[in-house]
């Protein structure tokens, strides 16, 4: 006889994450299509919302357009062609900037997925968080003999 189990938590979480996502528009590229897709598919689908496509399709063509730009200006060679390499490093330049531009209003890069306690203690080991999270007026000369050495350490 095969015993049910009750549905638990992740079961919950899986359904929950199976409703539709935002389908880019038909007259985007396959390569812009491709950024849509993962970056969509990497979040929850209720990161995103239909009010978001434009936003959405704005940071997949800088994508895609940053990638082409980066294509173009590896095949250079910036001794022989110094002007074009110039003129492809500045485009190349512009459209990373507009990346992150759009990446950051739709809350994209790593650090808006950091909540503020994790933040200031990442990278950090235990005793260096916990002397970070201290107030300047708690330290004792101790720790600030400590401070200097782990700063000298790194």
């Amino acid at each position: 006889m095969k015993v049910i189990k009750p549905p638990n938590r992740m079961h919950f979480a899986a359904m929950a994450d199976k409703s539709p996502r935002i389908q880019p528009p038909l007259s985007m590229s396959a390569a812009g299509q491709l950024v849509w897709h993962q970056t969509v598919g990497a979040l929850p689908s209720s990161w995103f919302a239909a009010e978001h496509s434009a936003m959405l399709v704005s940071y997949c063509n800088h994508v895609t357009r940053a990638a082409q730009i980066e294509a173009a200006l590896s095949t250079l060679d910036p001794l022989a062609d110094l002007e074009q390499f110039d003129k492809l490093a500045k485009l190349a330049a512009g459209e990373s900037a507009k990346v992150l531009m759009c990446a950051r209003a739709m809350r994209l890069t790593q650090q808006s997925r950091l909540k503020a306690e994790t933040a200031s203690s990442r990278g950090l080991g235990a005793a260096s968080a916990a002397a970070a999270s201290r107030k300047p007026w708690e330290t004792g000369e101790a720790d600030v003999s400590e401070y200097f050495n782990d700063l000298i350490a790194r």
